[in-house]
């Protein structure tokens, strides 16, 4: 079996491809990368070997050869001046199947997002929405969706991390947009996603679309009163948020931006009956993982 991972060098997609070399030892198991990158990827020689320099946007597909299982696991969640969400999500999407017969007609997997819809006023989630729904008009192909990943120094992290130092300064005191702290989350842990993917890979019969959640369900004021220096969340009426949001996200875009603000307007939760099943054994518990982050 020959198993490629487009986006190998990301945070998700160096993990699935770390666990897909430790789960299919006699699999060849290739993972794309940027040319650039190879050099930044962490890993041991044995774990390098497996890496391929290719660009999806600009490389000729026919340097991935003959394909069994392709799993797209490339994403962005701001835009830049070089890459847009609809050619990250749909674009990329429309390449893989323009170049599926070439490689083999393989079993698609394509990680997308909790939320991810095509009528979605959040640009993130409906490009994410777009793609899931062009690739899944074909046979032979999933969606996964998971929820907020439970890697260190993932967006969620870092602005926990950013609040932690900001309560240092003003004693433990957060003013904090009050529509947002009833918002709920439900994060997944990193090795219950790429268990999941792995599973996929082989397995014939599951949904089309797997949705991918944690054991917990938070409220962003329970994550919020796990950071230690933050001792006293004053809830700030959405009336004067709106008034001053534009300049917030001028002044402060590391902590939050107008497309960040779209996402926290809408829980991002689901069952976990579909994932348990494939995976065959229930969630894990991430509570130890926010609170290793944040100690």
């Amino acid at each position: 079996m020959r198993i490629v991972v487009l986006g190998a060098n990301g945070q998700l997609g160096s993990r699935i491809l770390a666990r897909l070399l430790q789960e299919y030892p006699q699999a060849q198991v290739v993972g794309c990368v940027r040319e650039k990158s190879i050099a930044s990827v962490k890993g041991n020689a044995g774990f390098l070997q497996h890496l391929l320099p290719f660009n999806p946007f600009r490389d000729d597909w026919a340097a991935l050869g003959k394909v069994d299982v392709l799993i797209n696991c490339i994403g962005i969640i701001r835009e830049t001046a070089s890459l847009s969400f609809e050619q990250a999500h749909l674009g990329l999407t429309k390449l893989m199947l323009q170049h599926r017969e070439q490689l083999g007609n393989p079993k698609l997997i394509q990680l997308s997002a909790l939320g991810a819809d095509p009528q979605s006023p959040s640009g993130f989630l409906r490009t994410k929405g777009q793609a899931d729904a062009l690739l899944l008009t074909q046979r032979a192909t999933v969606v996964v969706r998971p929820s907020i990943v439970c890697t260190p120094g993932t967006m969620l992290s870092r602005k926990l991390q950013l609040v932690k130092k900001l309560c240092r300064f003003t004693g433990g005191l957060l003013l904090f947009p009050e529509q947002f702290l009833e918002t709920k989350l439900q994060p997944v842990a990193v090795a219950d996603l790429t268990a999941l993917v792995s599973q996929l890979c082989l397995q014939r019969e599951h949904p089309a679309v797997v949705e991918v959640a944690g054991k917990e369900r938070y409220t962003l004021r329970q994550l919020l009163e796990l950071v230690p220096t933050c001792r006293n969340i004053l809830p700030l009426p959405q009336a004067l948020f709106r008034m001053f949001s534009p300049l917030l996200y001028r002044l402060f875009p590391a902590l939050i931006d107008k497309e960040q603000a779209v996402l926290l307007q809408h829980d991002n939760i689901a069952e976990t009956d579909a994932c348990e099943k494939i995976l065959g054994r229930p969630m894990a518990s991430t509570l130890p993982f926010w609170q290793q982050e944040l100690a």
